[in-house]
Order: structure tokens, then sequence, then C-alpha cells
């Protein structure tokens, strides 16, 4: 009997799918008031698509101590939070970061890798990461710009665009 129950344990382990899941940094945010970064990683499936119940995993990396994972607060959140639909007809995740809500974040894949598309001086180019410059107001941090930094998809040069917050 407990032969049996081995074999079909085997059998069920060997027959089950497997779900390894990568993660491959997308963007950061960067800020003035310490060396802390925010990530946002595209979560992969093991065939490398993207995971359409959890796309994208976003953190803390302290590197104003000592470079450690931290996850963000649910108060953290109502500043580097983002929200995420799919959008199956296109192919892509529409994505709206809290921080930059008035544009679209466009997650695919192309060429086996994975790609965020933002307008970055109303061009199409790939996001590689977002400067918040803050001040501190009563204690409470206002953002007075943001700068986008990313790859022009047309040319592959360096672009980036100050944004003013009033």
């Amino acid at each position: 009997m407990k032969r049996f129950f081995a074999v079909l344990m085997m059998g069920c382990l060997l027959a089950a799918p497997s779900f390894a899941q990568t993660t491959k940094e997308l963007f950061r945010i960067e800020r003035n008031t310490n060396a802390n970064i925010v990530r946002y990683d595209v979560v992969l499936n093991e065939d490398g698509t993207i995971n359409s119940k959890n796309p994208i995993d976003s953190y803390w990396i302290l590197k104003a101590t000592n470079g450690q994972r931290e996850e963000i607060t649910s108060l953290q959140r109502r500043a580097y939070g983002f929200t995420i639909t799919q959008n199956e007809a296109g192919g892509y995740f529409s994505m709206f970061l809290t921080a930059v809500n008035d544009r679209e974040i466009k997650i695919y894949i192309k060429d086996g890798e994975p790609r965020a598309e933002i307008l970055i001086n109303n061009k199409p180019a790939y996001l590689s990461s977002v400067f918040v410059n803050a001040v501190n107001r009563l204690f409470i941090p206002r953002v007075t710009f943001y700068i986008i930094n990313g790859t022009d998809i047309e040319t592959g040069e360096q672009v980036s665009e100050r944004v003013d917050v009033r």
C-alpha cells in the first residue's frame, strides 16, 4: 500500500504543471531625498510571457542603508503605487503610476525582452527611470518636478523630459 501511494505521488508530481516565475527590472523611481529607489519588475512565466495575474512586482531597494529589498507599505503605495490592466486586443498591459498618472506605460514583450513604453517629449520611448524631486512642507513631501528618462524607440538615443508639478 505504501508503495502504491509513493508511485501515485510521483505520478502527480511529474504530471503537475510547473509554475516557475522570474522577474526582470523594467524601470525605477529615484528621488532627491535619499539614495533609496523603488523598482518595478515584470513578472515572467516560465515560457517568457508576462504573468497575467501578477504582472508587476514593485519594492524598495534601500541603497541608503545596506541595499536590501523592502516591501512598499500601503501608505507608501499612495505615492509609488500603480494601476495595471491587460489590453488583450493590443497585446500589452496598460500601467499608470500614481506619481506619473497622466501617462500610460505599455508593458509588453518585444524580441524576447520585456519593455515599458511611455511617451517622452511626445515620442515613444522605453522607460528606464523617473527622478522625483520633492521638498518638505510641514513634514509632508511635495513633488515639485519629475524627470522621465528612457531610450527613443526609433533612434536608440537617450531621452528625458522634465515635468513641473504645480
